[in-house]
């Protein structure tokens, strides 16, 4: 997202308002399950082992393109990159015996339609998100102090939680990845001008970009 929308001629602060810690855990025998679904990069890069000749299912883009950069070819991803749209997406759920990879505070919609529709679901937390890290404090500080910044650009609800944990506030107008994000946004009073239509970063830059006017080089 920074390289496209430097290209595109804005300056940029990318500043990580949540982090991601591993877990500790104990790895379950991948060859017992059907289908192994893994929700995001973070996931997929807090397993040790990946084994190949599974059946692997990737929330999106992004982490099909982590599973596949440890040698893993996706079996399915949705055309849709959130939960429920992959649960829905696993075909003849009922029975099958289903091992979810995931953070260990996420949205419940996912296994709880896999559960819905029949199939047997194992969860298994890999890694958690710390928001607001004391790591970004000092950036944030210099990105607030940017008297050029235009808008506020948010991947996840736990991204809006760990702004204002880092001291940012709503008085900037944001820019989100899709509804969920956009929710917690106005839960902390942010006016919400635009949200990507799908959850990509790459349809995320085409809406700042159609959002965010560049009248001067230097707005960021």
């Amino acid at each position: 997202m920074s390289v496209a929308l430097k290209a595109a001629g804005y300056r940029v602060h990318a500043v990580p308002t949540v982090a991601v810690d591993r877990l500790q855990f104990t790895m379950p025998e991948l060859a017992e399950y059907d289908w192994i679904i893994v929700t995001s990069a973070s996931g997929v890069n807090s397993l040790d082992e990946l084994a190949p000749g599974l059946r692997w299912a990737a929330v999106g883009p992004a982490t099909a393109r982590a599973l596949r950069a440890r040698g893993i070819e996706p079996a399915l991803v949705p055309e849709e990159s959130n939960g429920l749209a992959l649960a829905n997406a696993i075909p003849e759920a009922s029975g099958k015996r289903v091992l979810l990879v995931r953070a260990a505070a996420a949205a419940a919609d996912l296994p709880a339609r896999l559960r819905e529709r029949g199939a047997q679901v194992d969860e298994l937390a890999v890694y958690e998100t710390v928001e607001g890290p004391a790591s970004s404090a000092q950036p944030m500080t210099a990105a607030l102090a940017d008297a050029d910044l235009s808008a506020v650009v948010f991947a996840s609800g736990s991204a809006v939680r760990g702004f204002i944990t880092l001291g940012g506030t709503n008085d900037l107008p944001a820019i989100t990845i899709g509804p969920r994000t956009t929710k917690v946004a106005r839960e902390f009073g942010f006016r919400v001008i635009t949200e990507a239509k799908e959850q990509t970063a790459e349809v995320l830059v085409q809406e700042i970009v159609r959002a965010v006017a560049l009248e001067e080089s230097s707005n960021a």
